[in-house]
């Protein structure tokens, strides 16, 4: 699977907001504690994408690290740009949250 495939569920972002957003309207407008699970299953989701994602990004940037270690002792030129080391950090990082989002849009889609 290509990293664009993997990064394809983003655009689902939009209507797992519009799917949350009633949910959220009414825990503001009865704040019940059994209403809560939505939100805080929100911000816990959230807190370990964002690890998920560094942790993603910091792997990329040793791989390339040590890609280029290895090619420059065996006196070959490192591949690549920073450009692409960024790119691929960047991309690395996106992947948890896009598997969130697609899987907050299977889940808020059945209700």
């Amino acid at each position: 699977m290509t990293q664009d495939a993997k990064l394809a569920g983003l655009w689902l972002a939009p209507l797992v907001v519009s799917a949350r957003l009633p949910i959220i309207w009414f825990e503001a407008l009865d704040p019940n504690p059994s209403r809560r699970s939505e939100t805080n299953r929100m911000v816990v989701e959230k807190v370990v994408a964002v690890q998920e994602g560094i942790v993603a990004a910091q792997l990329a940037l040793v791989k390339t690290c040590a890609d280029a270690t290895v090619a420059m002792m065996f006196g070959m030129t490192p591949r690549g740009t920073p450009r692409s080391l960024l790119q691929s950090m960047v991309d690395a990082s996106l992947v948890p949250v896009a598997r969130r989002v697609k899987a907050n849009h299977k889940r808020l889609g059945r209700r």
